[in-house]
């Protein structure tokens, strides 16, 4: 299965970014990536990648991408394969999975089924949210305006300083608007309350499936409830707009351990859908004393913070 992320639209964008990226393809396969620093030297990250046909698409990809990466001086290689290869197959291969990078599973909503099957597969809490949303007086649309987009990354800012979760800065909301929302690759929906704006979310759509990326919410009204309603709008926009699939983007690793994506899950897993299982992240050491010095400091580093590490 292809991802957006590992698109030449996606790619263009990081390189706007300042990112080296980094890109083959052969028979069956590509994959783009980029070279990241860390403490004991750099490596070859490929996100969402490679994108493969086959088990032996994989192998290829993976020994063109072990010779690029050297050459580059790359001390390792991270990679996250493409379904149809799953993790065993995966693990087959690599010696090593790591934690903490793309989320190994997803939510994802197939629009193929009627739009009242859609709504069926919801929790009845969001049924009833759907159901209810105009008669509460919220709308929601998609908007190609630009203040409607800075909004969205204002509220975007100011719910991830509430409640403490990370925000990309203001150069890459500014990049994000000319290489992506400009030319319609990425959209915005817009949900208001009586007419003022008080959510503002970010998708991307590709040839089969919109990707749910961001949200900023209006916090100072928590019982208006928006966002469901919000959500459910996208989703059965995507089907009317031909899309195959609504990736909910994200879940937690396991259903048996609790992380600091659960409640994330929870959430998602209301609007229905399937969950997806990836192959998850691999990683394939190359220069063998500064990979050994990395996997000191990963120790180090399980030993202080053994809830947060890999």
């Amino acid at each position: 299965m292809a991802d957006f992320f590992q698109t030449q639209a996606w790619w263009d964008f990081q390189r706007e970014l300042g990112e080296e990226v980094v890109h083959a393809s052969g028979d069956g396969w590509h994959y783009f990536g980029r070279m990241v620093k860390d403490a004991v030297g750099t490596y070859l990250y490929l996100p969402y990648g490679p994108v493969v046909a086959s088990e032996q698409a994989l192998d290829d990809a993976v020994e063109h991408a072990k010779v690029q990466a050297r050459e580059l001086g790359a001390y390792r290689l991270l990679l996250e394969p493409s379904l149809p290869i799953t993790s065993a197959q995966a693990e087959a291969r690599f010696a090593t999975q790591r934690l903490g990078f793309q989320p190994s599973r997803s939510q994802i909503v197939h629009l193929a089924q009627s739009e009242e099957d859609i709504i069926k597969g919801m929790s009845t809490t969001r049924r009833k949210q759907h159901r209810g949303a105009e008669r509460k007086g919220m709308t929601f649309s998609e908007s190609r305006d630009r203040g409607d987009y800075e909004t969205g990354v204002r509220l975007l800012r100011e719910s991830g300083e509430a409640k403490s979760f990370f925000v990309r800065d203001e150069e890459y909301f500014d990049k994000f608007r000319v290489a992506l929302f400009e030319p319609g690759i990425a959209k915005i929906f817009v949900g208001r309350f009586e007419g003022e704006i008080h959510i503002v979310a970010f998708v991307i759509d590709d040839a089969d499936t919109r990707y749910y990326l961001y949200v900023g919410r209006d916090l100072s009204n928590n019982s208006l409830q928006i966002s469901a309603p919000l959500i459910s709008h996208m989703i059965l926009d995507a089907k009317a707009q031909g899309l195959k699939e609504f990736d909910l983007f994200g879940i937690s690793a396991s259903d048996d351990v609790e992380d600091d994506m659960t409640g994330f899950t929870v959430f998602k897993r209301t609007f229905g859908g399937e969950t997806v299982q990836y192959a998850g992240t691999w990683e394939v050491p190359l220069k063998v004393g500064r990979y050994a010095a990395r996997r000191v400091i990963d120790t180090v580093e399980k030993l202080r913070h053994p809830r947060n590490s890999e």
